[in-house]
């Protein structure tokens, strides 16, 4: 599933080269940042995460999903962080049609008793560095943690 995600969403040509040449996933996501546009790097990071959500997926609800599926949510995803943001991106073409739509997303709690955690990555092109920041809380929006890096 993973490899044809990476032709559904155009970034075969990107990642092929770097397997077998990085010794872990973390190597391996920093060398594309440090090297890769923040478009491709941007949906890189949304690729591997919808593949991880995917696989969640199939353990959690046994449901499981197509490639072609995975694409579908990775380049609905990016172009909702491109409107959000604000930022001019190239039209990310799909079967021959521009996709662009609008973000209304508002934070919701988990279920009682869950925890729910929120990431965001930024990527900073003029000084190669990228940021991850990590906040959980519970169903009552207490904070439980939070990460940066």
């Amino acid at each position: 599933m993973g490899r044809d995600s990476w032709y559904c969403v155009g970034l075969l040509t990107v990642l092929q080269p770097r397997v077998g040449t990085v010794s872990s996933l973390v190597d391996f996501v920093f060398d594309i940042c440090r090297s890769e546009s923040r478009d491709i790097a941007g949906r890189v990071a949304l690729l591997l995460w919808q593949i991880w959500a995917a696989r969640n997926d199939v353990i959690w609800n046994d449901a499981y999903h197509t490639s072609m599926s995975i694409e579908r949510t990775t380049l609905d995803a990016w172009q909702q962080w491109q409107e959000v943001h604000k930022q001019p991106s190239p039209q990310v073409m799909q079967h021959g049609h521009n996709r662009a739509q609008g973000n209304n997303s508002v934070w919701e709690r988990p279920n009682e008793t869950w925890l729910k955690c929120n990431v965001d990555v930024a990527f900073h092109d003029r000084n190669h560095i990228t940021s991850f920041a990590c906040c959980v809380r519970d169903s009552h929006e207490q904070f439980i943690r939070a990460q940066t890096k």
